[in-house]
């Protein structure tokens, strides 16, 4: 149990730093790169929360990903093991 808990700990900072280039990417897609200046205030607010949007949808699809992997990797261990008897 206590392998489970420290992978899942290791899994969720990994993630988590992981997300934060991945949110840039997400603002790269909508075309708010390094070039976009003299922007109001209103504008700079919009782009600071559809970074932490970014952020956030990059967490979750890393964790979706691996949850899928996961399953298919237990569902062929068993398939290798039935096989096997």
């Amino acid at each position: 149990m206590g392998k489970v808990i420290a992978r899942e700990f290791l899994w969720f900072f990994l993630a988590l730093l992981a997300c934060i280039p991945l949110g840039l990417v997400f603002l790269w897609f909508f075309a708010f790169t390094g070039e976009t200046i003299n922007l109001d205030e209103i504008r700079k607010n919009y782009i600071f929360w559809l970074y932490v949007i970014g952020c956030i949808v990059s967490f979750l699809g890393i964790y979706i990903i691996r949850f899928v992997i996961s399953s298919f990797k237990t569902l062929t261990e068993d398939a290798e093991y039935e096989e096997e008897e």
